[in-house]
């Protein structure tokens, strides 16, 4: 996107296009980068960093919020993402830079990359401890949903232990075997201090984080969406025993067989 004021900007709906990402994805991880920016989310604030309200239209013509962020913004936002989806928005960058000014060509390359780098510098130590942390200690599984981009932590363990991915017992929950085996997670100690906060005798690790998790985060959330539906659970014979769902409590056959 290129303003009248041959200001380059880049908007989320770019962005998402170009990485093969959600809209609300990447729309959740620009309000994220601005928020640790300003610390405040008012709209004025937003524009002065960069990053203006606006509208775009989906395909069925609906209006839909978008940000257009500056260059500053821009890479803020994907320096969090992976090298690939980086190199993907940085040619597109390029390309625009060139476009507005083709005879500065290469100092814009290079500036671009200079700016990029210098970020990525900036973030070296925080990645590299929170890649110690998650190879050494491993994340809650809060902690490890939130990195991971996967909503709704508390449901989706309670999907999983529907589906016998996890067990409760006394209070405390284990993840499934083949998890720890895949070296996806790790069996804490019942007497670490995190289980009396969390209940959980597991951590995921950061192959849990970046093999499983991230790369599952639309599936899970899939996934999720699925099992929250209101649906009847049957015995042998076909009788309804059970209605399972999010918001069942208290529903009868009748309130099925009226949705049905």
């Amino acid at each position: 996107m290129l303003n009248t004021m041959n200001e380059i900007t880049m908007s989320t709906v770019e962005i998402a296009a170009m990485t093969g990402k959600r809209h609300d994805n990447v729309l959740r991880d620009a309000d994220r980068a601005i928020e640790l920016v300003t610390g405040k989310m008012a709209s004025d604030l937003r524009a002065s960093i960069g990053a203006t309200e606006a509208i775009y239209q989906d395909a069925y013509k609906r209006d839909k919020r978008m940000l257009v962020l500056n260059k500053q913004m821009v890479f803020t936002v994907i320096t969090g993402y992976d090298t690939s989806l980086r190199y993907t928005i940085i040619g597109r960058w390029i390309e625009l830079e060139l476009a507005a000014n083709p005879a500065f060509g290469s100092q814009a390359i290079t500036d671009t990359l200079i700016d990029l780098q210098s970020r990525v510098d900036m973030m070296a130590p925080a990645y590299a401890e929170h890649t110690r942390k998650g190879t050494r200690e491993g994340y809650t599984w809060r902690e490890a949903c939130r990195l991971a981009d996967v909503e709704h932590p508390d449901k989706v363990l309670a999907m999983f232990k529907a589906k016998g991915l996890v067990r409760t017992s006394e209070g405390l929950t284990e993840i499934h075997p083949k998890y720890i085996e895949r070296g996806h997670a790790k069996a804490v100690n019942q007497r670490n201090k995190a289980v009396k906060l969390t209940g959980h005798l597991f951590r995921i690790t950061h192959k849990g984080l970046t093999e499983w998790l991230q790369p599952k985060s639309e599936l899970i959330a899939k996934a999720l969406k699925d099992h929250l539906k209101v649906r009847p659970v049957l015995d042998e014979d076909g009788f309804v025993v059970a209605i399972t769902g999010e918001g069942s409590n208290g529903q009868t056959v009748f309130d099925i067989a009226t949705k049905l």
